[in-house]
């Protein structure tokens, strides 16, 4: 018995020792998060309850009144909607492209290859670049796809200043950008797919389609889920091509939240605390459909 026992106290000892030493290994990582990401957060909290201007000098604490200012501000309200419609449009595009042409590129041929590296291309640029230029492209006097139209014989189309398209325009470009990376992460999920499941339901009589549907999609959901929750959470923070683009006009018309917090913060007076309390919902709103979708996550993985 007493042998036995030492054991066990000696198993428990390196047991602890591991212990020790995976801490350690984390160490480095928790103090990062802590300093970059816990700390800025308590920090904005306390900001929002402030009343200053963008040096974060004389502050005057306001209490919550800035969230009750934010609730019945109405183009606040308005650039919430107006995210809520790009996410609404760009996301299911989104993914409907990613998740069609990585089951046509899939296969490892020399032209899917190439393909692949034209798709990413847009992935590697900077956004404010992208943005630009497609300005430039779409520009009602000096846009090439201006200058085509009119070559065509069609009649001034000014996309980007009309209230009805422009919104959808930014969706075009952001679409455009970023499909590159949900397609290469598809095409690599399907490409760890067993061989085997696929010849299974060739033998079963199942064509291409059939295949696509019973056995791809399934196959890839954990990617696919993946990709749903990060693009949802990059669209409701939908920034850069729309500044560059638009600037939030015409008429405020993709005046997305980000582009209003940041009008807020930085071209008004005293308004960094008005425009932090802004930035906590629009956090509270991400951690909300965060959760919401590990939860369905969970739910169908079951």
């Amino acid at each position: 018995m007493t042998s036995v026992g030492s054991r066990r106290l000696r198993s428990k000892s390196f047991e602890r020792k591991l212990e020790r030493t995976a801490y350690l290994f984390i160490l480095p990582a928790a103090i990062l998060l802590i300093a970059f990401c816990i700390v800025p957060m308590l920090g904005s909290f306390w900001v929002s309850m402030q009343k200053m201007g963008v040096d974060l000098g004389q502050a005057e604490f306001v209490g919550l009144d800035n969230y009750t200012k934010a609730l019945s501000d109405r183009r606040f309200i308005q650039s919430i909607g107006i995210t809520l419609k790009y996410t609404a449009v760009e996301v299911p595009l989104q993914m409907i492209i990613g998740v069609l042409l990585s089951a046509l590129l899939a296969k490892n041929t020399r032209l899917n290859k190439l393909f692949r590296s034209i798709y990413f291309l847009p992935v590697v640029a900077s956004a404010v670049t992208v943005g630009v230029t497609w300005q430039l492209v779409l520009h009602s006097n000096i846009g090439i796809f201006t200058y085509w139209l009119k070559w065509l014989g069609f009649a001034d189309v000014n996309l980007l200043n009309n209230t009805s398209t422009a919104i959808y325009v930014v969706v075009f470009v952001a679409i455009w950008k970023t499909f590159g990376i949900s397609a290469i992460i598809l095409v690599s999920a399907i490409q760890n797919i067993p061989d085997s499941l696929f010849e299974a339901s060739a033998l079963d009589g199942a064509g291409k389609v059939r295949q696509f549907f019973s056995v791809t999609l399934p196959s890839i959901m954990p990617s696919f889920w993946f990709l749903l929750m990060t693009r949802i959470i990059g669209s409701l923070q939908m920034f850069d091509i729309v500044y560059t683009m638009t600037g939030g006009g015409p008429s405020r018309s993709t005046t997305t939240m980000v582009v209003y917090i940041y009008d807020q913060a930085f071209n008004s007076m005293n308004k960094t605390g008005y425009a932090t309390a802004m930035s906590e919902f629009l956090f509270a709103g991400i951690m909300l459909v965060t959760a919401l979708m590990y939860y369905i996550m969970n739910k169908t993985s079951d």
